[in-house]
C-alpha cells in the first residue's frame, strides 16, 4: 500500500479549528488510530497510508493534496536512500472535474451504513462485481432501504419509529452477510456536491447549494487483505482546490 509524508503542521491546524473533533483524543478515534500515532502525524510528519490520509481529509472537507507533503515511492534501482521521495502536487491551485474518484472503505457494520445514510441527502451505488439473480436481488433490496432513509425520500424533520429503525437495522444485516457471503463486500464513502449540476467552471462569487451524498460499492474482497476500493463520484460541478499557501491566505483574510 503506498505511502504519503503528511503536512502535519497543516493537519493540526485544521483540526484545531473544527467545531468537535478538535482534541487530539477526538480526532484520533474519528480517524481510528491511538492518540500517540496522532502526535506522531501531527509532530513528526511520520508516513501514513494513503487511505488514513483520505480518512483524514475526508473530515476536514479539504482534497487529500493539501494534506501531503510527499509520495514515499518504492527505490529506483542502484538507488542508496530507502525512498525516493517525489512530489505528489504542486503548490499551485488544481482544477477538480465534476466527475473525479474517492477510496471507499469496506465495511460490515450495519449501524453506520445505516446513520450514513440516514444523515445524507441521496445514494449513489457502484456495482464492481458480476451479479446473480440471487445477489442481485439483495443488492436491490439493500439499495432500496438504505435510499428510503435519505433525505431525498423522507421528512427530515420527523423521526423514524424505534420500532422501524430495529427492523431497518436487521434487514441490512442480514443483507450485507448474505452478500458478504457470496464474496460481495459492501464499501462506503460519502462526497459533497455542488448543485446545480454543471460541466463548466463557475465563477469564483457565484453561490452554490452544497449536499451530502452517501456512496456505497459493491465489489470483491480485497486480494491482498485490501480493506479500500477506488470508486467514481460526482462533485456535482468543478471546482478550483487553493494549494495550502493559498488555502492560508483565504483563511486569514476570511478572519479579518
Amino acid at each position: 500500500m503506498k505511502k504519503v509524508i503528511p503536512n502535519g503542521t497543516a493537519i493540526k491546524q485544521l483540526r484545531e479549528q473544527l467545531e468537535r473533533l478538535s482534541t487530539q483524543k477526538e480526532f484520533a478515534n474519528a480517524i481510528a488510530v491511538s492518540v500517540r500515532m496522532l502526535r506522531k502525524i501531527e509532530n513528526e510528519n511520520a508516513p501514513i497510508s494513503v487511505v488514513l490520509l483520505d480518512r483524514i481529509a475526508k473530515l476536514f472537507g479539504v482534497h487529500r493534496d493539501v494534506l501531503a507533503a510527499t509520495l514515499l515511492a518504492p527505490p529506483a534501482a542502484g538507488a542508496n536512500s530507502e525512498v525516493d521521495r517525489s512530489p505528489l502536487f504542486e503548490d499551485k491551485d488544481q482544477l477538480i472535474p465534476r466527475h473525479d474518484w474517492d477510496y471507499a472503505q469496506a465495511t460490515s457494520d450495519e449501524g453506520k451504513v445505516y446513520d450514513e445514510a440516514a444523515s445524507a441527502h441521496d445514494l449513489a451505488c457502484v456495482i464492481e462485481i458480476p451479479l446473480t439473480e440471487e445477489t442481485g436481488g439483495y443488492a436491490q433490496e439493500l439499495v432500496d432501504l438504505l435510499t428510503g432513509l435519505t433525505w431525498s425520500r423522507r421528512d427530515i424533520l420527523v423521526d423514524i419509529p424505534p420500532s422501524d429503525q430495529i427492523a431497518i437495522r436487521r434487514r441490512i444485516r442480514q443483507l450485507m452477510v448474505m452478500l458478504r457471503g457470496n464474496d460481495i463486500w459492501i464499501y462506503q464513502t460519502k462526497v459533497y456536491r455542488r448543485l446545480p449540476e454543471r460541466y463548466d467552471l463557475p465563477a469564483e462569487d457565484e453561490p452554490a447549494t452544497h449536499q451530502s451524498r452517501f456512496v456505497i460499492a459493491l465489489g470483491a474482497p480485497g486480494e491482498y487483505g485490501e480493506t479500500s476500493m477506488r470508486v467514481p463520484i460526482d462533485h456535482g460541478q468543478p471546482f478550483v482546490l487553493p494549494s495550502w499557501k493559498n488555502f492560508l491566505a483565504k483563511q486569514e483574510a476570511a478572519s479579518c
